[in-house]
């Protein structure tokens, strides 16, 4: 079993696409409403990613390990739900294959975005 890293992130043209996303999520200065910050959709893309069955492809390019996994996955659910999910091999650090689930749920849901103007969240939420 690998070790377990103690910070995670995303690439450099993945990070640009989630501080978008919460540009455009995000209540403008001076109107009401709950802040999303980049734990929000991140933890959002793994847990889609568990419920789509993704096994995501290897990272090709350097990440920028701007959270840590205390911060992120304090009580360790995200650890757990991908541990039992039968989704990951023993060869790969549990988080680094965390990490490579939100990279690729930030980059499908910007291209959903990108393509409608909007996140698909209603398809997100509806049980299958």
């Amino acid at each position: 079993m690998s070790t377990e890293p103690n910070r995670i992130g995303l690439t450099d043209v993945t990070v640009e696409k989630i501080d978008e996303l919460l540009d455009e999520l995000n209540p403008l200065a001076g109107e009401d409403g709950d802040k999303l910050v980049r734990y929000d959709l991140y933890r959002l893309a793994v847990a889609l990613g568990v419920k789509n069955k993704t096994v995501p492809v290897g990272l090709t390019s350097s990440v920028n390990s701007f959270l840590r996994v205390a911060d992120l996955d304090p009580d360790k659910v995200l650890y757990s739900v991908v541990e039992n999910s039968g989704l990951n091999s023993d060869s790969i650090a549990i988080y680094s294959f965390i990490e490579r689930l939100a990279e690729q749920g930030i980059k499908e849901m910007y291209n959903a975005y990108d393509q409608t103007g909007e996140i698909p969240f209603e398809e997100y939420f509806l049980a299958e």
